[in-house]
């Protein structure tokens, strides 16, 4: 439809600039018949965001998918910004040779929350860790930080660095360094690898051998503050924990029906199916509380009816598989159609909205796999709605409308143009017929004018009855008249937007029409237009 209008607009130009070439001559209103548009609508012009396909017979089915629903890492778990701190005052007042050390070497192990779940090891994709150095000494100290639980590319975590003297008793002196932690693997297991959410660190402190012999007082303290904040992890491994997790309720768009905006549709059948693959290593219990769809205009819903709502799904952990893919996800599918449910009244809703209220609960048997949960940030659990729908339908005064944005940046002398006449040529095979009204939308969002066809309907095709079905057997010509005053003309010419609203009705009631990959609606525009030339 958009490109019928782009056509008609440079068809309006050309018309135009021709007429005011005649300046000059006496002034006359012309009246010139001229083509404006061919175009050629299909079902993909009615419905919209879909996979059409045609069956052995040709008749066309709509396939459709959407992700409703999903669980991602931070819903599991989520590792929260934590501050290691390694300091070091001596109890008593020491002195010390340049280059020795001042600190001890043993291991500080810090443990972290992590929302119920026991971490043993993570890949890490994103993530920081400010280190704050502080000396009190009066000597240039030179400090070594280590993580020997955490690694990149194989090598463990392990810097030096220089902090300069203190100028004096009164002023420490301080070091910032910022590091990204994208790519570490850490071992969250402790120094003795037996904890859980525990990170390992090491600091040890010497005066810079270059420097003087130093007396350190039981004030002076050397140390260092490690903050680790926004860690995601591309892989973790431990134990989720045992939770209830509430997915939903929450609704996505359903696009299919987007252009529909009145009437009524009946379909012959319908299948609908659930899928929902497992990507992660851990069990879990999945209950489908609730399915529906949502009409906003009516405010309507329908809920899904089937035994499957309410009952507890026992949902397997996936298989790693150390290639690629990583995961073998468990999968499960439900089938729902006329037979076991109302999912025909749930597209017939002609929703825009889809809806979805999930309950999981994690690791149901507790720590079956011994800390061996796994999950990859990328691989969760995730549920795809997907429906099967032949076009064996009927429309009822079913309204559709598409809206186009105009240019008319080209037009010139828009005053010469005074009104005329659209006359609609259509060679219809749907079976049904078709009304057409056109709105002109300014740049407010306003309706500054419509035009309405006479008579107001593209008659439907022939038909017959053919297995039950009314089908086409042929097409049908209409001629449709849309008269424009001066008035509706400058509201088309001054028109930010044009909607294309049209009311398709089957007249089948209860029979079902056929649709097919033939059935077409081909149009030709021509418009008589009304141009004042001369004075």
């Amino acid at each position: 439809m958009k490109r019928f209008l782009a056509v008609f607009l440079l068809s309006a130009v050309l018309l135009q600039f021709g007429a005011c070439k005649r300046d000059g001559t006496p002034s006359w209103d012309v009246g010139v018949v001229v083509p404006l548009a061919h175009a050629s609508l299909s079902i993909n012009n009615l419905i919209g965001d879909s996979l059409s396909s045609s069956n052995a017979d040709g008749s066309i089915k709509l396939v459709y998918s959407s992700k409703i629903a999903g669980l991602s890492m931070d819903t599991l778990f989520n590792i929260p910004d934590t501050t290691v701190s390694n300091i070091f005052a001596p109890p008593i007042t020491l002195n010390i040779t340049a280059g020795s050390p001042i600190t001890p070497t043993t291991p500080n192990q810090t443990t972290f929350g992590a929302s119920g779940a026991q971490i043993v090891y993570g890949i890490l994709t994103h993530g920081q860790m400010f280190l704050h150095l502080q000396n009190d000494i009066r000597r240039r100290v030179i400090v070594r930080y280590q993580i020997p639980c955490a690694s990149l590319n194989s090598i463990p975590f392990d810097m030096s660095y220089t902090i300069p003297a203190a100028a004096d008793s009164l002023h420490a002196e301080f070091m910032d360094v910022t590091i990204d932690l994208s790519g570490y693997s850490i071992d969250f297991t402790g120094a003795n690898h037996d904890r859980v959410n525990t990170l390992t660190t090491t600091f040890t402190a010497r005066i810079d051998p270059t420097d003087n012999d130093a007396t350190i007082y039981t004030s002076d303290t050397v140390g260092v503050n490690n903050t680790m904040k926004g860690i995601k992890p591309y892989y973790i491994r431990g134990y989720f924990g045992n939770e209830t997790t509430q997915i939903g309720p929450d609704e996505t768009d359903f696009p299919i029906f987007k252009k529909v905006i009145a009437g009524s549709l009946g379909l012959d059948s319908l299948k609908m199916s659930l899928s929902i693959d497992n990507y992660i290593g851990m069990d879990s219990r999945l209950t489908i509380n609730s399915i529906w769809s949502r009409n906003t205009r009516t405010n309507h819903s329908v809920y899904l009816n089937n035994s499957v709502m309410g009952m507890p799904i026992n949902v397997n952990r996936a298989q790693y598989t150390n290639s690629w893919l990583p995961v073998v996800p468990s999968s499960y599918n439900f089938v729902f159609d006329n037979s076991n449910s109302n999912a025909k009244a749930l597209v017939e809703n002609l929703p825009d909205k889809l809806g979805y209220d999930f309950t999981l609960i994690t690791n149901p048997l507790g720590n079956v796999s011994g800390n061996n949960d796994f999950l990859f940030a990328n691989y969760t659990i995730d549920s795809k709605l997907n429906i099967e729908m032949p076009l064996n339908l009927f429309a009822d005064q079913l309204v559709t409308s598409d809206t186009v944005l105009p240019d008319f940046s080209s037009f010139k002398n828009r005053d010469k143009i005074l009104k005329g006449t659209l006359t609609l040529f259509a060679e219809n095979s749907f079976p049904f017929e078709a009304d057409m009204n056109i709105y002109f939308i300014d740049v407010l969002g306003n309706i500054t004018g419509s035009v309405v066809a006479q008579p107001n309907a593209i008659a439907s095709s022939p038909t017959n009855i053919v297995g039950g079905y009314v089908v086409s057997v042929g097409h049908t010509s209409s001629q449709l008249s849309i008269p424009l005053n001066e008035t509706q003309t400058q509201a088309l010419l001054n028109s930010t937007k044009i909607i294309f609203v049209s009311k398709f009705d089957t007249h089948s009631i209860p029979m079902y029409a056929k649709i097919f990959d033939t059935n077409h609606l081909d149009l030709k525009l021509t418009a008589n237009f009304d141009y004042r030339v001369g004075n």
